[in-house]
């Protein structure tokens, strides 16, 4: 039962993963939160099911932080307030979590995420990725997240190709 459980998250990190390339090629900040919320919730499963629990508790967080900058931002701009308080939130699940010391790696990594997902020009929080996305790339490694490799490896591209594509369009 472990072992198709297991198979279960990983199959679930693939998802998350096609979810992942989907989500930066949007051209709006609510497109980006729309996709990304579903993206987190699969992660939080994928995770759970792996026994990475600091990941999985992270994304749980990150699953209601993008719930609440989805709906927040569709009437103001996000308050910094919300960042910082999902910010806060993320390092204490991560702390909760903690599974050794490759775990403060995905915590950096997600406090920096939660804050940076305020930003109210989707091509900000692209280039956010290029910072967090390879401190979670590290910690999915050493937590054998086969799913968390492959997407925070393709997220980073597809956060270059978004920032490209969108970039030559202003032009």
């Amino acid at each position: 039962m472990e072992q198709i459980l297991y198979f279960i998250g990983q199959v679930l990190g693939i998802v998350a993963v096609i979810l992942g390339f989907i989500n930066y090629q949007m051209k709006t900040r609510e497109q980006v939160l729309y996709i990304h919320i579903a993206t987190t919730i699969c992660f939080a499963f994928h995770y759970m099911l792996i026994g990475a629990y600091a990941g999985m508790a992270m994304n749980f967080v990150g699953f209601v932080r993008n719930l609440v900058f989805y709906y927040v931002g569709k009437n103001s701009k996000v308050g910094r307030g919300w960042a910082i308080l999902f910010a806060v939130l993320m390092g204490t699940m991560g702390i909760v979590g903690w599974e050794a010391w490759y775990s403060v790696l995905a915590v950096v990594g997600l406090i920096i995420n939660s804050y940076s997902m305020s930003f109210s020009n989707p091509n900000n929080i692209r280039k956010s990725i290029l910072i967090t996305s390879p401190l979670v790339l590290i910690y999915d490694a050493f937590a054998l997240s086969i799913g968390g490799m492959i997407y925070e490896s393709v997220v980073i591209i597809s956060s270059i190709i978004g920032l490209v594509r969108f970039n030559r369009e202003k032009k």
